[in-house]
């Protein structure tokens, strides 16, 4: 079935039964275009719905390999942040750690916390 024809597939649309298929699974593709130049081998991707994609969906996401689309029922400025938020996070690991020096105050944590959604800051006496 050509799917620029008739539509897309989904997973609904196939019965497959053992022993009844003649190709093997190393055969599948399953990869599946979002934009021009993005295609996810893994096809999960999960709904832009306020209660669906928020920072900590679209990381579990990315981390099987999908995409996470970030809800619009926020201000750009909550979008912006969430997104970072994603970014920043690769495989549990901070590869850019936010820092601060010994002589930064309150007001500077607190201002991390408002743009990147976190206030967890090391305090080092080098590179801040």
């Amino acid at each position: 079935m050509n799917g620029w024809l008739h539509g897309g597939l989904t997973y609904n649309d196939f019965l497959l039964l053992p022993g009844k298929i003649d190709f093997s699974a190393a055969d599948v593709i399953t990869e599946t275009r979002i934009t021009r130049n993005v295609v996810l081998k893994t096809p999960f991707m999960s709904s832009p719905m306020d209660t669906v994609t928020e920072t900590e969906m679209a990381i579990s996401l990315a981390l099987l390999g999908g995409i996470g689309v970030i809800h619009h029922n926020q201000p750009a400025e909550n979008q912006a942040a969430m997104v970072r938020a994603v970014k920043r996070h690769e495989n549990g690991f901070i590869t850019h750690p936010v820092v601060l020096s010994p002589t930064h105050t309150v007001a500077d944590v607190l201002y991390i916390k408002a743009r990147l959604g976190f206030c967890g800051i090391p305090i080092t006496g080098k590179n801040a």
